[in-house]
C-alpha cells in the first residue's frame, strides 16, 4: 500500500517538476533612464522661452522610472506592457527674477512586444518595442501675482529599445538598454523571471 501511494505521489510531482524545469514565463523589470521624450520636448520648450529672454532653472528633476512585466508566448517573442514615470519642477527666470514655477509630471502607459535574439544560461540579447500616450500634467504658479493653473494634455509616446542586453542567473538578471523613447536613450535596472 505504501509503494502505491509512493507511485501515486511521484506520478503526480512530475508535471510539477517538468513545469520548474521549464524556461521563465514572466518577467518584472525596474529600470532608470536618461534622455526620454519628455525631456526632449521640454528643450523644444526652453529654446522658445529663450527666444522671449526667458531661462528655466530646474530645482528638481527625477525620472524616467520605469516599471515592466512581459508574458514570453514563444522562446522569441514577449508580450506586455510598459509604465514610465517623470517629474520636473524649475523656476522660470526672466532678468534673473522668477517669473513662474513649474511642477510637470509625465505618466506614460506603453503596450510592448520584447524580442529575444540570443538566449544562453547566464545572459542574452534582446530588442523591445512599446507603443503607447503619456499623459502630461503640468502645474503653474505665477510669481507676481500667486495665480495657479492646472494644464493636462495626452500625447502619443513609444520606446524603441535596439541593442539590450541581459546578464544573471537564476531569476534575478540586470539589465541595460540603448535605444530612443519615454524610458530613454540609455537605461538599465534589474529583472525577476518566474
Amino acid at each position: 500500500m505504501k509503494i502505491k501511494t509512493f507511485i501515486l505521489i511521484l506520478a503526480l510531482a512530475a508535471p510539477i517538476c517538468n513545469i520548474n524545469a521549464q524556461e521563465p514565463k514572466h518577467e518584472i523589470s525596474v529600470s532608470y533612464g536618461v534622455l526620454p521624450n519628455s525631456l526632449w520636448l521640454d528643450g523644444v520648450q526652453t529654446f522658445f522661452e529663450a527666444l522671449f529672454g526667458q531661462k528655466k532653472d530646474t530645482r528638481n528633476y527625477v525620472g524616467p522610472i520605469g516599471l515592466e512585466y512581459h508574458y514570453r508566448v514563444s522562446p522569441l517573442i514577449g508580450v506586455g506592457a510598459v509604465a514610465v514615470y517623470s517629474h520636473h519642477e524649475e523656476d522660470l527666470l526672466k532678468d534673473d527674477a522668477v517669473i513662474r514655477s513649474r511642477n510637470k509630471n509625465y505618466y506614460t502607459i506603453m503596450p510592448s512586444v520584447k524580442f529575444n535574439w540570443l538566449r544562453r544560461d547566464h545572459w542574452g540579447l534582446y530588442s523591445k518595442v512599446a507603443i503607447g500616450a503619456s499623459l502630461f500634467n503640468q502645474k503653474m504658479k505665477e510669481a507676481e501675482t500667486g495665480q495657479k493653473t492646472d494644464e493636462n494634455k495626452v500625447n502619443f509616446n513609444f520606446q524603441a529599445s535596439a541593442i539590450c542586453v541581459e546578464a544573471g542567473s537564476g531569476t534575478i538578471y540586470g539589465f541595460f538598454e540603448a535605444g530612443i523613447g519615454e524610458q530613454g536613450v540609455f537605461l538599465g535596472g534589474v529583472r525577476a523571471k518566474f
